[in-house]
C-alpha cells in the first residue's frame, strides 16, 4: 500500500512540475499565436478592432466604445494608410459628427456613414485623413480600458435649467416665422371683410336700398360717405325726452337719518296728541249732581 501511494505521489508530482527553460514556452505560444493570424487571414495589429472609450456626455461618467481598425488591401485609402474604418457609431451620430469627431487626430479628407436597414441603432462608417499621421494617433488613442474621450461640441445638451430655457426657445417661432403668420392673418382677415362687404352690396340689389337688420339695443349705422353715425330707438328717445332723470329717495346716507329723524318726531307728536284727547275724555265723563 505504501508503495503504491509513493507511485501515486510521484506520478501527481511529474504532471505538476513546471517546464525548466520559460523562453521555450513563450516561444512556443508566441509560434502558435502566429499560426493562429495566419490562419485568421494574415491581419496585422492595425487590421484588427480596437476599442476607442467615448463618453455618453460631457462630464458623464458613462462612456461606449467606438471601434476603430485599418482596412484591408484594396479599400480606398488602404496602401497611403490614411483609411480607417469606425464601427459602433452611437445612434444620432451624422456624417458630419463623425468627421468633426475624428478631427481632433488630423485633418479629415473625407467621411462617411453607412446605417443597415435591418440595425437602424447600429452604424458605421470610413474615415480618409489627410496623411497617415491622423490614422496613427487615432489608432494610438484606441486602447481599452485608456482614457475616455470627449463626444463632439455638435452633440451637446444642456441640463437643468438651462435645458429648460432651450426647450421653451425651441417651441417658440423665429421672429421670421411668427411675423409671417401675423401678415397671412391679416391678409386673411381684409379678405373675408372685403368678402362680406361683397356680400353686403349684392343683396340690396341695384335699387339703391340697404338692408338693415334688427339688433337690441345701440345700432351703429354709416351715411353716404362711409361715416359711423350712432342712432337709439325712437321709444328709447321719447321717453328721455318726457320723464327725465328720475331722482332716486333716500339714496345718500343724510336722506335717511332725516327720514328717520322726522319719523320719530311725528311719532311723539301723535303720542302727545292722544294723550290730551284721552285726558279730555276722562274729565268729562265726571259724577256732577249739582
Amino acid at each position: 500500500m505504501a508503495k503504491s501511494k509513493a507511485g501515486d505521489d510521484g506520478s501527481a508530482m511529474k504532471k505538476r512540475k513546471a517546464p525548466s527553460n520559460p523562453d521555450v514556452g513563450g516561444a512556443k505560444s508566441k509560434k502558435v499565436a502566429g499560426a493562429s493570424a495566419k490562419k485568421r487571414g494574415g491581419a496585422t495589429a492595425e487590421q484588427r478592432w480596437r476599442p476607442m472609450p467615448v463618453r455618453l456626455d460631457f462630464g458623464s461618467a458613462f462612456c461606449r466604445h467606438v471601434f476603430l481598425r485599418a482596412p484591408s488591401k484594396g479599400a480606398d485609402g488602404a496602401e497611403e494608410g490614411t483609411a480607417l474604418f469606425v464601427a459602433a457609431v452611437p445612434p444620432g451620430w451624422s456624417k458630419s459628427t463623425l468627421r468633426e469627431f475624428m478631427s481632433r487626430f488630423g485633418d479629415v479628407a473625407d467621411a462617411s456613414l453607412v446605417t443597415l436597414d435591418s440595425a437602424p441603432d447600429v452604424a458605421g462608417g470610413l474615415v480618409r485623413f489627410a496623411d497617415a499621421r491622423g490614422t496613427k494617433k487615432a489608432l494610438a488613442a484606441a486602447v481599452r480600458g485608456g482614457a475616455p474621450l470627449d463626444p463632439p461640441d455638435s452633440t451637446a445638451r444642456a441640463v437643468g435649467l438651462e435645458s429648460w430655457v432651450a426647450d421653451f426657445r425651441d417651441a417658440a417661432p423665429p421672429p421670421e416665422v411668427l411675423q409671417s403668420r401675423i401678415d397671412e392673418w391679416f391678409v386673411e382677415f381684409e379678405a373675408e371683410a372685403a368678402r362680406k362687404e361683397a356680400a353686403a352690396r349684392a343683396t340690396g340689389g341695384d335699387d339703391g336700398w340697404t338692408v338693415v337688420e334688427a339688433k337690441r339695443g345701440r345700432r351703429k349705422t354709416t351715411d353716404g360717405e362711409g361715416t359711423s353715425v350712432g342712432g337709439i330707438r325712437a321709444a328709447t328717445a321719447d321717453a328721455r325726452r318726457t320723464d327725465g332723470p328720475k331722482i332716486r329717495e333716500n339714496f345718500y346716507r343724510f336722506q335717511q337719518r332725516e327720514k328717520r329723524r322726522n319719523e320719530l318726531f311725528e311719532l311723539k307728536r301723535a303720542f302727545a296728541a292722544d294723550k290730551d284727547r284721552v285726558a279730555k275724555l276722562k274729565a268729562s265723563r265726571k259724577f256732577k249732581p249739582m
